[in-house]
């Protein structure tokens, strides 16, 4: 196996994204898998499946209820009958026949009115879309956290196999020249012992890379809900990041997030409640009616009641046909108005304060993901910080292991301090990796805070 540092020891991070890919290549030939494929199966998630069958539900209801606007059609019917009886009429027994009567007809109504309850089933219907949206989205940016957190894993269970490998490498080395120097006289047996179990140890670390790795693979296919077998972790996180700009993104968390729509679909609904409520305390109860037939009920009507915000129309066709053809007009009007109601006037203020109540709600959801948002960013600029630490103790490895050689060239330096030194190089830049494996989701993390599309 190669290690790493000698294999492009000047030209980090390019480095790493060949040797990741080289070691287990040549010992089991494993399917490579880019970040880009694995993200390709995030709708498979069951997280995200689930969101988009409620999305597809909430588009339903909302299609439906701007299709009908509270149009309601139904049809009616009725049937009467009258068996035969005796009646006495001026002391003379009557033979009275049997008779047969119905009704039918069909029924139209809609709500016209603001206050109309297919107007606020409406809006209901639009929250609860919005929202499905909003929780859509927080739901991908999960998964696509979960499958990036697992991704990254490999990368690094990856990198540490090759460490593991070249520690092993360096103990055993270490082993034969203490051994050497036993055999000479220039070592004690405690010595040899101490590197024997160096040597040990860095087997046991071989194990623990080669099962990290392993494990891994393992939970990137539960996080993808799909097999992936024995995969190659390739990708690398970006090495460079932008910040954003974090007040727009505390603006638009605290207008996009799940949690505030949530907020504000409460209030919504709040608000529908205390307009019921007053309207019903204010607004009387007026039915009319109008109606243009041969018979009260049947024909054509049309009718408005004003408190539910309603109008109709309607046609009722007796059967079987009535004898009497002539139609006429009717009219009527009912209406009541309650003067004093205790009850009513505490469903008002029951009301009143639901919408206090979610007002209050509402900017508690909103200070909450402000502060989430501001202290995800503060998290990466730290993040970012320790990445330049990181890219800094590389540049140090580097110098050093040049040194190194330099050193062997020239007489002065020993193998073993260059093999050392290599691996100095490669635990520095396993570090540098991992920071910016933590920025790259800490940036993702930042964007989720913010309610965003990731």
């Amino acid at each position: 196996m190669r290690r790493p540092s000698s294999r492009l020891r000047a030209r980090w991070p390019v480095l790493t994204l060949v040797l990741l890919g080289q070691p287990l290549a040549a010992a089991q030939t494993p399917q490579p898998l880019t970040l880009r494929q694995a993200l390709e199966y995030l709708n498979q998630s069951p997280s995200v499946q689930q969101a988009q069958l409620s999305l597809q539900a909430a588009q339903t209801t909302f299609d439906a209820a701007r299709a009908s606007r509270g149009l309601t059609v139904t049809a009616l019917g009725s049937a009467e009958y009258s068996g035969p009886y005796t009646t006495t009429r001026t002391g003379s027994p009557v033979n009275v026949d049997s008779s047969l009567s119905g009704l039918a007809g069909v029924n139209v109504s809609v709500g016209v009115f603001p206050w109309s309850g297919s107007q606020a089933g409406l809006r209901r219907a639009q929250w609860a879309l919005k929202y499905a949206q909003a929780r859509l989205i927080a739901a991908q940016n999960g998964a696509k956290m979960n499958v990036m957190q697992q991704y990254f894993n490999g990368v690094l269970a990856t990198w540490d196999v090759q460490l593991a490998d070249q520690s092993l490498a360096v103990a055993q080395r270490r082993l034969a020249v203490t051994q050497a120097q036993q055999a000479n006289g220039n070592a004690t047996a405690q010595a040899v012992l101490s590197a024997l179990a160096s040597v040990q140890s860095a087997q046991a670390g071989q194990v623990q890379a080669a099962s990290s790795l392993q494990q891994a693979r393992l939970s990137l296919s539960g996080a993808l809900g799909r097999p992936l077998g024995d995969v190659q972790f390739n990708d690398q996180p970006a090495e460079t990041l932008t910040l954003p700009d974090v007040e727009t993104l505390v603006k638009q968390a605290r207008a996009g997030h799940s949690d505030v729509i949530y907020a504000m679909q409460q209030l919504s609904s709040a608000e529908d409640a205390l307009e019921t409520a007053r309207i019903n305390a204010s607004i009387p109860d007026v039915t009319a009616s109008v109606n243009y037939g041969p018979a009260p009920g049947t024909g054509l009507g049309a009718s408005l009641n004003l408190q539910q915000g309603t109008v109709g129309a309607s046609y009722r066709q007796p059967i079987p046909g009535n004898q009497d053809t002539t139609s006429h007009l009717s009219a009527s009007l009912n209406a009541s108005y309650v003067l004093y109601s205790p009850a009513r006037r505490a469903e008002v203020m029951s009301a009143q304060a639901n919408v206090q109540q979610s007002q209050v709600s509402l900017g508690v959801a909103q200070q909450t993901v402000e502060l989430n948002v501001r202290a995800a960013y503060s998290t990466l600029q730290n993040t970012l910080s320790t990445v330049q630490i990181q890219a800094a103790q590389v540049q140090v490895a580097q110098a050093a292991l040049d040194a190194a050689k330099l050193s062997l060239q020239a007489g002065t330096g020993t193998p073993d301090a260059v093999q050392s030194a290599e691996l100095s190089l490669a635990q520095a830049q396993r570090s540098l990796l991992s920071a910016r494996m933590t920025a790259q989701l800490n940036l993702l993390q930042l964007i989720i805070s913010s309610g965003g599309l990731s």
